[in-house]
């Protein structure tokens, strides 16, 4: 793991690997656990989803796991919601939680084409 951070965001690297820790609770069982992070770049529209399916506790702590690999692209990422579901079905959303990480890339080429101009013939 990347131990620069910018403005007290943590920062990875292409090769790490790092995990998120949530602390989870319910008297019915949290079954799952969904997350969905956004990189803001206006480079790159991509999103990260993990979802992680628990064994039966009332609390626990969940681990999202991101392995930062050439193909996630860099920018800055930030947590759209994270979603508990307990033994019921019932849900929990919690949009945009304050969870955030930047990704530094190499200086390699990692933007795709420009979409330059459209009309209609």
């Amino acid at each position: 793991m990347a131990k620069t951070k910018t403005n007290s965001v943590p920062t990875f690297e292409h090769g790490d690997a790092f995990r998120i820790v949530l602390e989870v609770s319910d008297s019915s069982v949290v079954s799952r656990v969904e997350t969905r992070f956004r990189n803001e770049s206006e480079e790159s529209v991509r999103s990260i989803y993990r979802s992680v399916d628990l064994d039966g506790e009332p609390s626990a702590e969940v681990a999202i796991e991101v392995q930062v690999d050439e193909d996630l692209p860099a920018g800055h990422y930030v947590c759209e919601y994270v979603a508990l579901t307990d033994t019921k079905g019932n849900q929990s959303v919690f949009a945009t939680p304050g969870i955030e990480f930047r990704v530094e890339g190499g200086n390699e080429d990692q933007q795709g084409p420009a979409l330059l101009n459209w009309s209609f013939a």
